[in-house]
């Protein structure tokens, strides 16, 4: 009896990847619970399990005894069952903790799982990962079974299973999937300084080099725009302009609206401000659609920005004049 028990859970346990010696200090601690319950309490219990034999013996306060798992009663083995399986439970979902917490900031990958109303959970095959409809692109439909890549942000410790937390939304995805599109960012020549995006539009992602030799601009985008694409594959679409860093606003903010050509720049580092002044006939060029250009830069460097032409400039201060 003891040795097909101990054989059951020996299987269960291998399902949950619990190792050997954990399983048998947790049954130790379940046949405790049962011999306390037939027998009452006792100042120092120690239980000892044959890995062989399945012989088991336990020590009560100094007395040795040798006991089967079919000699105890119903109530002490329905308590010995539960405290085995809770047990059991709890290393599991220690385990799931372990094994992806310090995965946080990195890609994972599992397979569309099941849908409740817009969540949508993913299969990484122990355990399930929950993409949020906020962290989902818009517009992205998924089918079952399909394998899905997401950025692993948070693992929560919950009273249940661990809950592990991704998104596709977040800035961070868009550099994980460069990285592995460009070995030079793993390798340190290229570095990712600042990533803004609008999930399903666009990004901004700004790069600088380790060396005056390296082109960030060009290594990220790839041969014919090959590596950059690769990206956007991934995001369905979004689009992706790689620019040049720069630790000055005023160049770096002028990167942001190319192609559109800045005449003038106004910037108030004290209010984190910044005015620019582009030709009248780009000027919605640089705007971009919907604002999204204008937004994304005001993202990228912390500047509220405020994109004119001279024609709206003018326009601007003949209103304020008129006012006075």
């Amino acid at each position: 009896m003891n040795v097909e028990f101990l054989e059951a859970l020996e299987e269960i346990a291998k399902e949950e990847g619990i190792e050997r010696e954990e399983l048998y200090a947790i049954v130790a601690a379940g046949l405790e619970v049962a011999y306390r319950t037939e027998h009452g309490e006792a100042k120092e219990i120690k239980v000892e399990i044959d890995r062989s034999s399945g012989d088991i013996k336990i020590l009560a306060d100094g007395q040795e005894k040798e006991i089967d798992i079919s000699d105890f009663g119903r109530i002490a083995a329905r308590r010995a069952e539960e405290a085995i399986r809770q047990g059991i439970i709890q290393r599991r979902r220690e385990i799931i903790y372990e094994r992806y917490a310090p995965k946080v900031g990195e890609l994972i990958s599992g397979a569309v799982h099941r849908f409740e109303g817009g969540r949508v959970w993913l299969n990484l095959g122990r355990a399930e990962a929950l993409l949020a409809e906020e962290e989902r692109i818009p517009g992205e439909r998924y089918r079952p079974g399909e394998q899905l890549r997401a950025y692993l942000f948070r693992v929560e410790k919950t009273q249940g299973d661990p809950r592990i937390l991704v998104s596709r939304t977040h800035p961070k995805f868009v550099e994980r999937l460069l990285e592995l599109e460009v070995p030079e960012i793993l390798q340190g020549l290229v570095r990712i300084e600042a990533v803004a995006r609008e999930p399903g539009v666009r990004a901004k992602v700004a790069v600088s080099s380790a060396s005056p030799e390296i082109d960030p601009v060009g290594t990220c985008v790839g041969p014919n725009g090959a590596r950059v694409r690769a990206v956007v594959r991934e995001l369905n679409g979004e689009k992706i302009d790689v620019i040049p860093w720069s630790p000055d606003v005023r160049t770096l903010l002028k990167s942001c609206l190319e192609p559109a050509r800045v005449l003038e720049i106004e910037v108030d580092e004290q209010n984190r401000r910044a005015r620019l002044v582009v030709p009248d006939d780009e000027l919605s060029l640089a705007i971009g659609k919907n604002g999204q250009n204008a937004r994304l830069a005001a993202k990228l460097t912390g500047y509220d920005v405020e994109v004119t032409s001279p024609k709206e400039l003018a326009a601007k201060k003949g209103n304020e004049q008129a006012g006075r």
